[in-house]
């Protein structure tokens, strides 16, 4: 199978066939990339290249990966929700919005473009969320529709509601609003990428709502205000209650994957003026640690 990538309008030149290539995909250094081109399984806008050429900004890349394994995924995603503009896809845990590293087809939006039945070939997600993040994932039929309902997102015109499981046992009053900048900047001996710091970005999450679970871990009903990288994982580890099974911002106890869960996204729909509502339900390896009965005591919320 050949994969295509677009060179963007900001890249930098002069730039290598091979520099470009290990700097976009970072699974394969520059020597690797350079015996990958000598091979001839590197094109540029339909030619093979050599590995002294160099690529500029609107250039078309295609690659033959040749056979390799990609990493496991759970493909197990569900549409929840369609109309002729959109649709709304109830993502499950260990699945990758867009390709990433060596996860060329073991994605979303190559699940949606060409595995699907019915398939949607020019389909574009409008937000993303994390690998491990399970839940609602809003999905444009085409780029022009991206683009509006993208807009939603960066206006703020979408609600976005989560359920965290979280270590720990909080005894905040509700709401309770988190405020705090968040910057990109790891420092040396940190593996985490992203710190409150008040010289980043302003930032605001609201925890609405509290439930204690017999296992030490508790249930948050969060709305992030913004829409930072990591936000919701940010904060609540800033105030001492990171997610269970976060690894890169809490202890990794509790479960497999980070227990942060889309519950729903609202809007005011651009194209019909009405109010929608999309909703994920909690899935089964939150729900269990949810009601205690992985740790402990069975206790339904």
């Amino acid at each position: 199978m050949i994969f295509s990538s677009s060179v963007p309008t900001n890249v930098r030149v002069p730039v290598s066939v091979a520099e470009y290539l290990a700097g976009r995909f970072t699974y394969r250094s520059v020597s690797e990339w350079s015996e990958i081109i000598r091979e001839g399984r590197v094109c540029i806008n339909g030619a093979c290249c050599a590995e002294s050429d160099f690529v500029k900004a609107g250039d078309t890349l295609s690659y033959d990966p040749g056979d390799f394994e990609e990493p496991a995924a759970d493909l197990s995603y569900t549409i929840i929700y369609e109309d002729d503009w959109i649709i709304g896809v109830n993502k499950p845990g260990n699945l990758l919005v867009h390709r990433a590293g060596r996860s060329f087809r073991n994605n979303l939006v190559y699940r949606l473009r060409f595995d699907n039945s019915p398939a949607y070939p020019e389909c574009h997600p409008v937000h993303r969320l994390d690998r491990e993040t399970s839940g609602v994932v809003l999905v444009a039929k085409n780029s022009a529709q991206g683009a509006v309902f993208g807009k939603l997102f960066a206006e703020g015109r979408v609600t976005k509601r989560y359920k965290a499981v979280v270590e720990g046992r909080p005894d905040f009053q509700t709401p309770f609003v988190i405020d705090g900048a968040i910057s990109e900047e790891r420092r040396p001996g940190d593996r985490c990428k992203f710190r409150v710091d008040g010289a980043g970005k302003p930032a605001s999450t609201v925890i609405e709502g509290v439930r204690h679970i017999d296992n030490g871990f508790s249930l948050l009903a969060v709305r992030p205000v913004t829409g930072r990288t990591h936000q919701i994982r940010v904060h609540l580890a800033s105030v001492g209650f990171p997610i269970a099974g976060d690894r890169l911002y809490g202890s990794g106890a509790g479960l497999h994957r980070q227990a942060l869960h889309c519950e729903s996204l609202a809007f005011v729909h651009p194209h019909t003026g009405a109010a929608c509502e999309i909703v994920a339900a909690l899935p089964e390896d939150i729900n269990k640690l949810r009601r205690g009965s992985l740790y402990g005591p069975r206790l339904i919320l």
